[in-house]
């Protein structure tokens, strides 16, 4: 679930291809898209992405629901532990990621989610496009306003997803399947 770039096959990273430039017209561009000249990427980590972790954060309850994803074995395991959500409550989802080694452009995710009826909902969100940093961002979705969780007997109980993160390119940089569980309160 961890894509991996062939690092024999370089191509100039955004941050060098600044450095070489000569037209400042252009530099001045490159640098109001954020392109650190001094960024450096590691050398021990060929993904372009890295989400760190998804959560979904309530408005009314101070604690996310939250899935990390430091290990390949996080991935895995994300579908054995339901993020729990309280029926009628204000949430929204927060993603928290950064770029490396080169700009990404069209920085998107697709969510699909499954109710135990069989009715699947599938959403497709572009996220925006982003210079490589060091440092990790946290990204609300969505931006402004908060989703309200369905209520009732009828939706309460687990619901199957799976996420996707994706870009212009069509990379793979994340997918893991992930449960969703509609409960009475937070648990």
């Amino acid at each position: 679930n961890f894509p991996t770039r062939n690092m024999a096959d370089h191509v100039p990273t955004a941050a060098e291809q600044l450095n070489r430039e000569k037209d400042p017209a252009l530099i001045a561009y490159l640098k109001s898209l954020g392109i650190d000249p001094d960024y450096v990427g590691p050398k021990d980590d060929p993904r372009r992405v890295v989400v760190k972790e998804f959560s979904i954060i309530f408005k009314d309850h101070p604690t996310p629901a939250t899935l990390k994803f430091e290990t390949e074995d996080d991935v895995k395991n994300a579908k054995k532990t339901p993020l729990v959500v309280k029926e009628g409550c204000l949430y929204k989802m927060q993603v928290v990621f950064r770029v490396q080694h080169d700009a990404v452009s069209g920085f998107q995710v697709e969510s699909t989610i499954t109710a135990k009826i069989g009715k699947t909902v599938k959403d497709n969100l572009m996220l925006g496009s982003y210079p490589p940093s060091n440092d990790f961002k946290p990204l609300d979705i969505p931006r402004q306003g908060w989703h309200e969780a369905p209520a009732g007997a009828l939706f309460r109980g687990e619901y199957k997803g799976k996420m996707k993160f994706t870009d212009d390119e069509a990379h793979d940089h994340l997918t893991f399947d992930w449960t969703l569980k509609i409960a009475k309160d937070y648990q």
